[in-house]
């Protein structure tokens, strides 16, 4: 009878740390909030962005959406909230990208899209802070269109844009000092 392992062939495992995958998305996902974050906070006294700068949020506002998927895969909204909103993050990247065309029409609704993820998301906090942090990280890709022409259009995007910032830092916060929700 011989014995379960062969003697005669080398072991494929892998020489990395279990811990390492987790721990790169933690990475990714720290490196890419102060990008949404600081571009939420300094909407509030600046113009609208030029293309490389609204590419580089958008990029990260979906990457970062995609790392809170993964690592906290467990959220209280519905799955297909949770498609819509992916969807709807995406869809800023693709039109900086390949769209700048299109960026005119964008333009008119854009605003209507940062009021609806932002009500979602203040709606959300209380009962689900993941769900919460995934329509902020919505809205902020949005909010890259937003050309208020009106002072109390301006009035508006500064607050939402001080409120969502706070608030992709303080769930980025919690996760950091606890580790998980």
């Amino acid at each position: 009878m011989r014995s379960a392992r062969r003697p005669d062939v080398h072991d494929h495992g892998s020489t990395v740390p279990v811990l390492f995958g987790p721990v790169l998305l933690y990475l990714i996902g720290y490196l890419s909030v102060p990008a949404v974050a600081g571009f939420a906070l300094m909407r509030i006294v600046t113009p609208p962005p030029r293309r490389i700068d609204a590419l580089l949020v958008t990029g990260a506002s979906t990457t970062t959406f995609l790392v809170a998927m993964l690592l906290f895969p467990s959220f209280a909204l519905p799955p297909q909230a949770i498609v819509v909103l992916l969807a709807a993050g995406i869809v800023p990247f693709v039109l900086w990208w390949r769209g700048p065309h299109l960026i005119a029409r964008v333009v008119v609704v854009a605003p209507w899209l940062v009021a609806a993820a932002f009500v979602t998301a203040v709606l959300r906090a209380p009962a689900d802070q993941a769900g919460a942090f995934l329509a902020a990280l919505t809205a902020v890709s949005w909010m890259t269109f937003c050309v208020p022409r009106s002072r109390a259009g301006r009035v508006v995007l500064r607050v939402v844009a001080g409120a969502l910032a706070l608030s992709v830092v303080a769930f980025t916060g919690s996760v950091a000092a606890g580790g998980s929700l």
